[in-house]
């Protein structure tokens, strides 16, 4: 028997993107999703979209609300200028997470669901897992999961403080594969990997030979740690057919993962409908051959 297996990258509002091509997916195959996936994986906006399906239980058109204008300008706003400290303070983005996920704990999980992040004390990278950590507020999990470094302060949940997990692995592939084999050693395991862009302009060497901390800030180096394509590189290696990524060029859309300009969440959109057409076809008849 198969068990499949999602996969969500970070992204910030990117996200976007891989809400709308699963919202497509939905409607294409005529059922929940929850319904076709087995385990649900996600680093950062990815993480968030692992918990809000797996414990809200939300569709693909309410996985796209999350993105609405009013959430994002409301998440990456700050009521004033930060020269020392994270860019956003964090309070406005927990507010909005806990008027989805309220006091629901992880114990709400109907299907198994992991967001990763990253522990400060233990220096190493956290599974919060709904079938283990049941006891924990999902909206806090949610906050942990997307705490990008210089964006958002540091998460704490009982006694450790965590941050974004694209800081280890902003596409969650390999850890999304490994938890499945653990749950289902015996089972055969297909993961769907959804990305949300990578921007394809190149750095030139002379300008960034002497780059610092904060020139590498300006220059975007988030964004550079969360793009790596290792991962994708060594699962297509291993899976062969049991594995579809779903990824592109960003094109349009802003590399900026806090851009949350209406025309950048209209391209955001239009991304995910490209992917449509382009995967589409591919996506379907990959989720229904054992």
């Amino acid at each position: 028997m198969t068990k499949y297996v999602l996969s969500l990258d970070g992204g910030g509002v990117r996200g976007l993107a891989s809400a709308n091509f699963l919202r497509k997916l939905e409607y294409e195959m005529h059922k929940p999703l929850l319904e076709k996936f087995d385990l649900v994986c996600g680093s950062s906006t990815g993480g968030i979209l692992a918990i809000a399906l797996s414990v809200l239980k939300l569709n693909g058109s309410r996985l796209v609300n999350i993105y609405s204008s009013r959430n994002l300008k409301r998440i990456f706003s700050s009521s004033m200028p930060r020269l020392v400290g994270p860019k956003y303070g964090g309070r406005r983005k927990n507010n909005v997470l806990r008027e989805y996920f309220g006091a629901l704990t992880l114990n709400e999980a109907d299907t198994p669901a992991i967001a990763v992040s990253y522990d400060l004390k233990k220096r190493s990278t956290r599974l919060f897992k709904t079938f283990e950590d049941k006891h924990l507020k999902a909206w806090k999990v949610a906050s942990a999961t997307s705490a990008a470094p210089t964006f958002f302060p540091a998460v704490k949940i009982e006694e450790n403080w965590y941050i974004d997990g694209a800081i280890s692995s902003n596409n969650p592939v390999l850890i999304a594969y490994a938890e499945a084999k653990k749950l289902w050693p015996d089972e055969n395991i297909k993961v769907l990997s959804i990305g949300t862009g990578f921007d394809n302009k190149s750095f030139k060497g002379n300008s960034t030979k002497n780059w610092g901390i904060f020139s590498w800030l300006r220059g975007g180096i988030i964004q550079v740690l969360m793009e790596s394509n290792s991962e994708h590189l060594i699962a297509e290696s291993l899976f062969k057919e049991n594995y579809l990524r779903i990824n592109s060029e960003l094109n349009k859309v802003h590399s900026d993962i806090d851009n949350s300009s209406d025309k950048n969440l209209e391209e955001c959109l239009n991304m995910g409908d490209q992917w449509w057409q382009e995967f589409g076809s591919q996506t379907l008849d990959f989720l229904i051959t054992n």
